[in-house]
């Protein structure tokens, strides 16, 4: 069973994303516009100082530590939902379907089935 594009109904030219995408020359201006996304490299050493801080004013007895250490927490959450996205991102990058007559691209469960 092939599958076909969910808008053209063609399936003769629907192809995997990332092998078209590495067949492409370097050049090409499908090369940039159908590149996979970015991943994201979490910085996770500011995260790590407003945790440490925290800590250590709590241990002097500063309420300021509290604050250090939501402050780093938030951090952490947001930097690795940020980290989640883009490798979601990603892994839908790489199961994704191109097809070369609309041009389009999509995922192998919202193709037709031909």
């Amino acid at each position: 069973m092939s599958k076909a594009c969910p808008w053209c109904g063609e399936s003769s030219q629907v192809l995997d994303l990332p092998a078209f995408w590495k067949s492409l020359a370097p050049g090409a201006e499908l090369k940039v516009e159908l590149a996979q996304p970015p991943s994201y490299a979490p910085a996770w050493l500011p995260v790590l100082g407003l945790v440490v801080a925290g800590v250590w004013l709590l241990a002097a007895g500063s309420l300021l530590g509290l604050v250090a250490l939501a402050a780093g927490g938030a951090a952490g959450w947001v930097a690795w939902s940020r980290f989640q996205e883009a490798e979601a991102a990603r892994e839908a990058w790489a199961r994704s379907l191109y097809c070369r007559k609309c041009p389009g691209v999509f995922l192998p469960e919202q193709a037709k089935v031909a």
